[in-house]
């Protein structure tokens, strides 16, 4: 075997490295996005925001 041969066997395996990673990618955002369509952004920023004052509240009862 010579180099030509090692290096083509391993473009192909950076490749298919990349390749997976793109698919593991997508389905993990297509879950979220599954997940954010439920609720309309209005009631995502209240949620957001109602978490962030309690977490806010919540330091201020500590002290």
């Amino acid at each position: 075997m010579d180099f030509g041969d090692q290096s083509s066997i391993v473009y192909i395996v950076v490749i298919a490295v990349l390749f997976l990673l793109v698919l593991w990618n997508s389905r993990r955002n297509s879950r979220r996005w599954k997940d954010r369509k439920r609720k309309s952004f209005r009631d995502q920023y209240y949620d957001r925001k109602r978490k962030e004052r309690s977490g806010e509240n919540d330091k201020d009862h500590d002290r």
